[in-house]
């Protein structure tokens, strides 16, 4: 399990923690709490039909197929129409229930079909899915090797003319809506660049989609298209629930009011991440989380994510008391074994004695990746549940500690056959007080110096007690020089009798964090910015239908009053204390909305190739909106350009393993992932000592387009070529094959009769070789940057 993918689907986040950014087809996990958009719960169709859901929200009946209005031809018919490309594909297999959801969703009237394409010995899967009731395509994505087409620049068409593509799909694909039911989203958070400069150009398009004229925030619509005009994915959500009525019983103004009266911000240690990763720290004023809760648009109450009328008090952070027993840290010195780790986490809990363990593995942590992490499963193999998954128990540990950072007791919960724990022997159930200082006592165990950074989040009420009197759940925020840290804290859930069943303690890296700056923004200022940004806006939202917190809450569609950034550019931002200025908080390469234009291109002889990769955001123009074109660059300078313009995405490419030095990067450095991109694409080999902080001369450039090209061998017969034995300093130049190569591509050239092999590379250089070999696309012989060791 890699905790940087899978931590923030499935792991409850904690009170006072900003929500860590996750793009899916569904929405943008926002930064902040409570529902400004829904951004935790599942999506929902607007078509309604009969549920076959149990209350443990598993699939309680087979779909009928009498009942179905699509037929199974049909259905393989539709998408072969939509998708010209599957004539060459076999049709493997074709079923009827669900839409491989997890929890699975109400709607099983869904065709699943399966799809594979051979090319030589070698085999691919896919499906697609079509929904037996309405003939709406569900879901398709076109993989490799489909995908494996002529790329070329510029693109053949524009953004504008995509999205008309994607429209002209839509009501093809989508019989049962109308041209009125979608929404274009327009934030550039949801509009993660699906393509580069290198490679086929890729445009994604994020629709809402509307049920009795109103959006309904979980409810998106995602469709990519190439710059050909094929759609390339395509998701529509479709699990059958029903929508209430769009008539409120309260009046907007009166929400506005109430909204407005109780608006409420706090001061907190606020992470600012680049693409998934914490970048740097800072202090600010962020929204509270019961600010942004929703209003029922029948009742006036404000309600919380899962759809629970919130508490009128305010939330309440409470002092940990220090026990008797603590976490103690590994004396070691050295790293920790796996049965070591294993032996951690039994010392807390009881790993049922039917499951051993089973995947074992060492890895990076999340967020703090400096960390090394083993991650451990217990599994039951004698049988099987949850659709061939075994029941498992899950930990995370620090390798260096013994400290848990992750603990589940049913792996994949929510399956209705893991049956309950009985009851220990003479174990008497908890009331909520006791369990409050179980939580407490358990904290002190499993979380180093708990008493001293970790505050109890009380809630009040009932909040911390279970659906049906199950157990109990409790969070403990992180405190840093007195003030809450966003995402950091703890939330753990335990039975009836007071066993831990589920755990998770994000623990950032703190060391970055400099001396507590003085806000310059008063908290009143603070209240009066942010109340400017939100408007209280009439919409539907699906609560629940996630597991949370080792329960299961029944999705339910409520007609709410949801307040929502005028501007939806503005709602990962927050307010920096000490600057005064809004500070994106999730930022991730390639999106959309794009770079504002730099200040200091203009007149400039490569203007319009440095232009063009600060439009693709191979440049970045800095907070003065300057691009230095005229700045020498250094040798990871490049491999952070080239892997940019290949996958504008790519620092967010990991597995969780262990970040090993690859080409004599270790992974402290700044350059370690564009490297690492590179050494996996090939472009480098893993055994080159580079020298990322040194400039990069033009021979080196020449010699690394070569690699690039996959060109190296080939670059071995020009070492006599006239290419370059005619430059006046050709005695000067050791790798002449690659210099000979690139003047001869057309990528490089000399001046006035000289290479200048030793003299440094400017980014204005750059990007003028850079969109030389971008325009290149198309006539040489494989796909230029694209290709991937297997």
């Amino acid at each position: 399990m890699d905790r940087q993918n899978s931590s923030k689907n499935s792991t409850p986040f904690v009170h006072h923690t900003a929500k860590a950014a996750l793009i899916t087809t569904v929405a943008l996990a926002l930064l902040l709490p409570g529902g400004l958009a829904a951004a935790d719960s599942m999506s929902a169709s607007a078509v309604a039909v009969p549920s076959v859901m149990d209350a443990g929200g598993q699939a309680a009946v087979a779909p009928d197929p009498s009942k179905a209005k699509i037929t199974e031809d049909q259905a393989v018919a539709k998408a072969r129409e939509l998708f010209p490309v599957l004539k060459d594909a076999t049709l493997s297999g074709v079923r009827l229930g669900g839409d491989n959801s997890w929890p699975p969703s109400g709607n099983q009237m869904i065709w699943d079909i399966s799809w594979s394409y051979e090319v030589g010995s070698t085999s691919y899967g896919f499906s697609s899915r079509i929904d037996a009731l309405t003939g709406d395509l569900v879901n398709t994505y076109i993989s490799y090797p489909f995908l494996q087409q002529d790329s070329y620049y510029p693109p053949k068409l524009t953004r504008a003319e995509a999205l008309e593509q994607a429209r002209k799909f839509i009501a093809k694909a989508a019989p049962s809506l109308g041209s009125g039911d979608i929404q274009l989203t327009d934030n550039e958070a949801m509009n993660i660049a699906g393509g580069s400069l290198f490679g086929s150009i890729q445009y994604n398009f994020y629709f809402k989609l509307l049920k009795n004229g109103l959006p309904s925030a979980s409810d998106v619509l995602s469709i990519t298209v190439d710059s050909n005009g094929n759609v390339l994915q395509y998701n529509k959500p479709s699990p059958g629930l029903v929508y209430p009525s769009a008539k409120p019983a309260v009046s907007l103004e009166s929400v506005q009011k109430k909204f407005t009266d109780s608006f409420a911000v706090g001061l907190y240690y606020i992470p600012v991440y680049k693409d998934g990763v914490v970048e740097r720290w800072g202090l600010g004023w962020r929204p509270q989380e019961q600010t942004l809760y929703s209003v029922d648009a029948q009742t006036g109450k404000y309600i919380d994510n899962e759809g629970r009328e919130a508490s009128a008090l305010p939330v309440k952070d409470e002092a940990v008391p220090e026990t008797k027993e603590r976490f103690q840290a590994a004396s070691t010195g050295k790293e920790i074994t796996a049965a070591e780790a294993a032996k951690f986490v039994q010392q807390i809990v009881a790993i049922p004695a039917e499951r051993k363990p089973d995947n074992q593995s060492l890895g990076t942590g999340y967020p703090n990746t400096k960390q090394k992490v083993w991650r451990l499963a217990w599994r039951d193999n004698s049988n099987t549940r949850m659709a061939s998954f075994p029941a498992s128990s899950y930990a995370e540990v620090d390798a260096a500690t013994g400290q848990i950072y992750q603990y589940q007791l049913e792996q994949f919960a929510g399956s209705k056959d893991v049956k309950p724990q009985p009851a220990p022997a003479g174990g008497k159930k908890l009331t909520q007080d006791q369990a409050k200082q179980q939580a407490i006592l358990l904290v002190n165990r499993l979380y180093d110096q708990a008493s001293s950074v970790l505050k109890l989040a009380e809630h009040g009420g009932t909040w911390s007690v279970l659906p049906d009197g199950k157990g109990f759940r409790f969070q403990f925020v992180r405190y840093y020089n007195g003030i809450p840290v966003s995402d950091a804290g703890v939330t753990l859930a335990m039975d009836i009798y007071g066993r831990l069943e589920s755990y998770s303690a994000v623990s950032p890296d703190l060391s970055a964090v400099k001396e507590q700056p003085t806000p310059a923004v008063s908290q009143s200022e603070a209240v009066q910015s942010y109340k400017d940004r939100y408007a209280m806006k009439l919409q539907y939202n699906l609560l629940g239908g996630l597991y949370n917190n080792y329960m299961y809450v029944e999705p339910q569609i409520k007609l709410v009053y949801s307040p929502l950034p005028v501007n939806e550019q503005d709602q990962n931002e927050v307010l920096d204390a000490a600057t005064g200025k809004w500070v994106k908080v999730y930022a991730y390469s390639g999106q959309n909305a794009g770079t504002a234009a730099a200040v200091d291109l203009k007149g400039h002889p490569a203007e319009q190739a440095l232009t063009e990769l600060v439009k693709y955001g191979v440049l970045v123009p800095d907070a003065d909106g300057k691009v230095n074109p005229d700045q020498e660059i250094t040798v990871g300078d490049w491999f952070t350009f080239i892997a940019t313009a290949s996958t504008s995405n790519y620092q967010g490419y990991t597995n969780g393993s262990e970040q090993k030095t690859v080409a004599g990067v270790n992974p402290d450095s700044e350059y370690y992932k564009a490297v690492s991109f590179a050494a996996n694409h090939e472009w480098i080999s893993k055994d080159t000592v580079l020298q990322p902080g040194n400039k990069l001369s033009r021979e080196q450039l020449a010699v690394l387009l070569a690699s690039f090209l996959q060109y190296s061998k080939i670059s071995a017969f020009l070492e006599n070529d006239t290419a370059v034995s005619s430059f006046s300093d050709s005695d000067s130049i050791k790798n002449k094959g690659a210099v000979a190569l690139a003047v001869k591509l057309g990528l490089m050239q000399g001046d006035n009769g000289k290479f200048n092999p030793q003299q440094n590379v400017t980014k204005a250089d750059v990007a003028t070789v850079m969109m030389k070999l971008v325009k290149l696309q198309g006539k040489v012989d494989q796909n230029i940057g694209q290709q991937q060791r297997m």
